[in-house]
């Protein structure tokens, strides 16, 4: 009879948990999909509308890359620099908007806030990843610079500061959406799952490019993805949710679902496949 009591409890427990969370998983990757992919092909738009707007030559346009002949030196520097500076203007103008929010559906809420995250990780994170490696956007932007040491040591530290920022505003921001039984831990759920689905559509992008899966577009782009998001799934343990909110609901959307469908063939098929002009 003890035995079964205690068998009772853990599976009561069990149940008070899932119940606790109401997290459909499958509308969850759905928005992270549609994020990554509204996210990345506006990074690459950004760069496609500079490079008109500059009166270069637009001759491709992908879900991973906008190539752009340029005339001029500062022509490819102003191009380059466009998409990053665009995502963290585009982080903070939703960053706004939601600290101005009082009545978003779960499922909005989640959708601008993982977009916000990607603007802005990938923003700063191209600081980081250019003064590094010097290769990106960034790394155009600083060719011919001297002394260029100087100057990519100074886009690591810079970049650095504020993507830690960036990632401690939207941890706050998070905190404003959840609440209720064990936040922490659904947090952390939310964060991965949103990661792996964001990696994979990327990757899924790669497989239909045309310079290959192994080409240099499709490895930059899965890099990106995986380097700049990554917060994503390490950082959510130091998310401390709103005492006053309760549990995070977010309930299955064959709305959501369907067009996460929609946008992803339409992000890694069709724009993965590459428009040319």
């Amino acid at each position: 009879m003890g035995f079964q009591g205690n068998s009772g409890s853990v599976a009561a427990e069990l149940k008070g948990r899932f119940m606790s969370s109401k997290i459909d998983w499958l509308t969850v990757i759905a928005i992270a999909a549609i994020a990554i992919s509204v996210n990345v092909s506006f990074h690459e738009g950004v760069h496609a509308l500079t490079c008109v707007a500059v009166g270069g030559e637009l001759k491709e346009y992908s879900a991973l890359y906008a190539e752009c002949a340029a005339a001029t030196p500062w022509q490819e520097k102003v191009v380059a620099g466009s998409a990053p500076a665009a995502n963290i203007i585009a982080g903070t103008c939703l960053w706004l908007i939601l600290l101005g929010a009082r009545r978003l559906a779960p499922r909005a809420h989640l959708f601008l806030w993982l977009l916000m995250v990607m603007n802005w990780l990938y923003g700063a994170g191209y600081w980081i990843f250019s003064g590094v490696a010097n290769v990106g956007d960034w790394a155009q932007v600083i060719e011919g610079w001297e002394p260029h040491w100087l100057f990519r040591a100074g886009m690591v530290v810079f970049g650095a500061i504020v993507y830690v920022l960036f990632v401690r505003l939207a941890l706050r921001a998070f905190g404003r959406l959840a609440g209720g039984a064990e936040p922490l831990r659904m947090a952390r759920r939310i964060g991965l799952v949103s990661y792996t689905a964001a990696v994979a559509v990327v990757l899924l992008a790669g497989l239909f490019s045309p310079h290959g899966p192994l080409g240099l577009p499709a490895v930059a782009g899965l890099a990106a993805a995986a380097g700049s998001l990554s917060p994503l799934a390490w950082a959510m343990r130091w998310f401390k949710a709103d005492a006053g909110r309760g549990p995070l609901k977010i309930s299955r959307s064959r709305v959501w679902i369907a067009a996460a469908a929609v946008v992803v063939f339409l992000y890694a098929f069709v724009l993965g496949r590459t428009l040319y002009f």
